[in-house]
This record gives C-alpha cells, structure tokens and sequence, in this order.
C-alpha cells in the first residue's frame, strides 16, 4: 500500500547513531557481517535533503524449527517453510544520525555497538505524561541484576511503580504525547502512544518532508527541553554509549589501576545472576590470557586474587586481558565440579571521576551517575551510619584473623549472643543451604558480620541478609530448622514457634583500621544497602548497620 497523504504516519522503530552525519558514517553503522551473510547489499538514497542508506530483504528457512518436534509427535513428516524479513533506513538529519527499522529483520541489520542506548528513554521522560505512564521497564543496578516489567494499560503516576530512585535503571518506559508539532498528534487532534528505551518507538510522518520535520522536532526536545520534576530522576543513571569519548579514558584509568597492589575504588561484586551460585562455590579458578600466570585455583575469591593475573601483565593487557578471561565457579574445593563460567571483567566494580562527570562500572558496562542521584544515595547511607545501634560488638583485633574467629570471640563476650556461623538452613528453594546469620542477638536479631578490604564485598552481605529473611519469614521448614539449631547451640534459646525476624543487623568491619562512612563506600555498596533496607523495611523489618570498631 502506497502512502500519498502527506499527513500519513506509519508506527517507526528509531535508533540515534553514535556516528557522524555523513555517508561513510552511515556506512559505518551497518551490521557488515549480518549483511554479508544474508546477502543484503546497501544502497545509497536521499530522503528530501538527508543523506540515506537502505538495506531491505528477506531470510528463506525451507524448514522451520518447529517441524522436528510436529514430525516425532505424530511419525509423519512435517514441512513448513517460512520467510522473514526487514529493512532500516539510515539518515543524516543536520548534526544527528538515525536508523528507522521496519520488519522482523530490520533491527539486526543495524550495528547494536553504534547505537545510542540514551536516546528513547531521553526523549520519552521530556514528553510522556508523568500521570499517564502505561509500561516501564527497570533493572536493578545491584547484586541481584534482576529485571522487572511492569504494566498499565490505563496509565498511571509515575511515584505508583515504585521505581528506587537510587538503584534502578529506567531502561523503558512508555505512555501517550501530545506534541503538537509531530505529524502523528497534528493527525490524531491529541495525543499518540510512544515507548522509549534505546531506540524510539514513535508514529512518524511518512512523507520526505514529515519524516525530517518529525526527526527534528524530537532532536529539538531532546536538546532544549528539561524532564518534569517526577521523572527527572530517571536520567541519573544512564548507560555510557559504546563510542562515547570517555570510553578509551575510562579503559586506559582501569588499566592503570590493575598494575596496583592496592589500587583506589576498584573491587569485586557478585554478578546479578550468580547470587544465587556464590553460596554454594567451594573454588573459583582464574584464567587471565596474556597476564603471564597459568590459571590459579582459590577457595576464596577477592581482588587481589583477581590483581595477581594483572599487576604483572604489559601495559593495555591488563583490562582487555579479564574481558577476555574467564573465572569458572566449582562447587567442590579441588575445582572438578563446574558450576558455571562467565567473564572475570564482569565481577569487577570500579568509581571514575573523568571531568565533571562520576561513573560507575557495573558488571562490565559504565554508567554515569548524576550529581542528584549521589547526594541523595550519601543522605540516606548517612542517616543509617548516624543511628545507634541496638547491638554492642566488640573491636575486631589483631588477633582475630578472619571472620570465624571473630564471630566465636564475640560470642564469647557476649552471652547474650548465639553463634550461628556457618550452621546452614536447607530448604527446599535452598537445598544446599543458607546462613540464617553469623550472630543471633539478644532479642532475635539477625547479625550478619563482614569485614572487606574494600567495600565492594559488601553487596553480597547486603543480599545475605534479604534472603535470609525471606526464608525464615516464609519458610516454616526453615524456621522449625533455624529453631533446631538456636536450641542446639552452646548458649543457646528456645525461640518461640512464631518466630519471625523482626531486626536485621549488617555489622561491618573495613580492613587497615578504616572506618566505616559514607566516604569509604563504593556508590555500588552504597546502592546495594539501600536495596536491602528498602526490601526489608517494606516487610516490617528494622535494619541497622553497626561499624565494628578496630582495635
């Protein structure tokens, strides 16, 4: 069907390009490979005034996939042929670069590299009402990497989705615009439908002159207009492109830093999908190409187990070296029993000041962090660091050389305190178990006591102690066995039937005699507290951090 009124619009899938205005950038944001594969060829156009490439064409199967599992079902042969296809339209609008997509294919004919990931979700929070959003989609910058959709077809305020302002990344939201100056709403006399997260999903005029009019008028919202007061906080924390210029500083900063023993914000945190793994990991083993080391075995995983396969390797190994190696978990300690592999560069976590600008590595992607978003983080890290705590512990001394040592020590200056370290929970969520907490208090509190050498560990801690509330809350086989084992231990009480958690205490030790602040806090620690305060107090819980003094 051909559109020939100009006030046409037809639903268009929008990427911004990290790329310049020009053919040979265009050019450059082509997915070469996918294209060569297929056989689709390029070919150069102008849409109006705009400089354009257009690759279209279609992917023959003579056999779908489904046809195996139809043919063994019924002992006949199945034969069903299907053909997908696509297009992308690339153009340069003044100083911007775009790529519409149409069609199943059209997306994978566009480098995903040379997309600007800021882009839908920029223009969305400048133009969606923020009383009327239908869909937003969050990720949780913490230990737990989880995904959430949530959906409401009649819309409703953005404050009702319960977004964490301080550790959720907006990464799509969508509701209805009335710009007056798009096509779509001039059609329609109101307001369209639109969805933003990398790229835009938007009605856009299908006429020359109605395209670019529509593309400019989203780049002039975009670089004139402020998001309102309730979703402004949605930019606070925003993926860096994959071309931003800061990208090779950040590498080369990072590189630096790996030659240290000790090197200043860089630590380790547990992936987001392995935190359920990591309790039942008897071993890591490291293997860092080009780092001069043969891969290591550890019972223990820290950074400077990770340092020893870089403090040694060449200048510019050293960070594309952990991209490049893996760390394979075990769940026994001689590393025989494979759990999972995954890169090393994805358990590092680092902070770099580079400008005015402060980033955060997470999981082997940076992410900028605005200056609202830190502030508000350190004030509310500083009013739990500021409360006195209801649980006195005792100095971590010199003489106490791990945590097991310490737990036993405090124990035993304490009566009032039971020894629960290491004694497992099994439920059937957690067949190979879980610590209830190290220290049970006086009044049933759950202790749970770390001491790090930096404070990246700590995310890990923050999680422990959620998941081990949600399993004594609703778990009654965890709670009769968590009852089993009180009763069991030297010291130990009888907890009534109706047991439920009722305070959760992070107790907190940092090595070299440092003390525990808002200012020696990774922000990645700083979010991950938050999360788990956020989590437990929305179920009742009291939570409280106790800095445990040095000697």
């Amino acid at each position: 069907m051909r559109l020939n009124n100009p006030d046409d619009t037809y639903p268009t899938t929008v990427y911004r390009l990290a790329v310049p205005p020009t053919a040979d950038g265009l050019a450059s944001a082509l997915h070469v490979d996918y294209l060569r594969r297929h056989g689709f060829e390029p070919t150069p156009h102008r849409v109006g005034d705009a400089p354009a490439i257009l690759v279209h064409g279609s992917a023959p199967r003579s056999r779908a996939e489904w046809c195996g599992v139809l043919s063994g079902l019924v002992g006949t042969d199945v034969t069903i042929g299907h053909s997908n296809g696509g297009g992308a339209l690339l153009l340069a609008v003044d100083d911007r670069a775009y790529a519409l997509t149409f069609g199943t294919l059209g997306r994978f004919m566009v480098e995903p590299e040379r997309v600007d990931p800021t882009f839908g979700v920029s223009f969305a929070v400048r133009t969606l009402k923020p009383d009327d959003i239908r869909q937003v989609r969050r990720r949780v910058l913490g230990a737990s990497g989880r995904v959430d959709r949530s959906l409401v077809p009649g819309g409703q305020p953005i404050w009702r989705y319960a977004i964490d302002k301080w550790g959720e990344i907006v990464g799509q939201l969508s509701g209805r615009v009335d710009n007056p100056n798009l096509t779509a709403c001039r059609r329609v006399g109101g307001a369209v439908k639109v969805e933003g997260g990398d790229a835009l999903r938007i009605p856009l005029g299908a006429s020359p002159e109605r395209l670019l009019a529509d593309l400019r008028e989203i780049d002039r919202v975009c670089r004139q207009e402020s998001p309102p007061a309730d979703l402004e906080f949605i930019e606070q924390i925003r993926p860096l492109r994959p071309t931003d210029p800061r990208q090779s500083a950040l590498a080369d900063e990072l590189d630096r830093r790996l030659a240290l023993a000790e090197p200043p914000d860089l630590g380790v945190a547990v992936p987001g999908r392995l935190v359920a793994d990591v309790e039942h990991v008897g071993s890591y083993r490291i293997r860092v190409p080009r780092s001069g080391r043969r891969p290591t075995l550890t019972t223990e995983l820290d950074l400077a187990a990770i340092l020893a396969h870089t403090t040694g390797a060449l200048d510019g190994d050293r960070w594309t070296g952990l991209h490049d190696g893996t760390l394979t978990l075990y769940a026994d300690t001689a590393g025989t029993e494979e759990l999972t592999s995954t890169p090393v560069s994805r358990w590092l976590t680092a902070e770099v000041a580079v400008g005015a600008g402060h980033l955060l590595l997470h999981e082997g992607r940076w992410y900028e962090i605005g200056a609202r978003h830190r502030e508000f983080l350190r004030d509310e890290i500083a009013r739990l660091l500021d409360r006195p705590p209801s649980v006195t512990l005792p100095a971590w001394t010199t003489a106490l050389p791990n945590e097991d040592a310490y737990n036993k020590e405090a124990a035993k200056r304490h009566p009032g305190l039971v020894l629960l370290d290491k004694k497992l929970v099994h439920t059937r969520q957690h067949p190979r178990g879980i610590e209830g907490c190290d220290l049970l208090g006086p009044n049933g509190e759950l202790i749970h006591v770390k001491r790090a050498s930096g404070s990246s560990p700590l995310s890990h801690l923050f999680a422990q102690g959620v998941t081990s509330y949600d399993a004594l809350r609703y778990d009654a086989r965890a709670r009769t066995r968590f009852r089993d084992l009180v009763r069991a231990q030297p010291g130990g009480v009888e907890l009534p039937e109706d047991f439920r958690p009722r305070t959760v205490v992070y107790a907190i030790a940092l090595s070299a005699g440092r003390t525990l602040t808002v200012d020696s806090l990774f922000t990645f620690a700083q979010v991950a507290l938050c999360q788990a305060v956020k989590t437990l107090r929305a179920e009742g819980v009291d939570v409280e951090v106790v800095a445990i003094p040095p000697a």
